[in-house]
């Protein structure tokens, strides 16, 4: 085992995407045991951006058109609707 801190879980998830592996959870042993894994997470995180949370430009584009601002109840609010609505809600 190495003494690095394990990165982040978009990083994980990203390069076991890239190694072609099935799993979309974080694999935290991988990168412990597999040298190539850890070296493929070690360079996604030094120069890449984590990826956008599509839901929160979505939910901020809403309060701006709505003129909610900085109103973090809102968000919630609109965030909750989109998850609502992407697990079927309603139909």
């Amino acid at each position: 085992m190495t003494d690095q801190q394990t990165p982040p879980d978009w990083v994980l998830i990203e390069a076991a995407k890239r190694s072609g592996w099935p799993q979309s959870t974080p694999l935290y042993a991988e990168y412990q045991e597999d040298k190539a894994y850890r070296a493929l997470c070690d360079m996604i995180l030094k120069h890449e951006q984590p990826p956008v949370n599509r839901k929160l430009l979505c939910v901020a584009e809403a309060m701006c058109e709505f003129g909610w601002g900085e109103d973090w109840i809102g968000r919630g609010a609109c965030y909750r609707a989109i998850e609502l609505w992407e697990e079927g809600f309603g139909k």
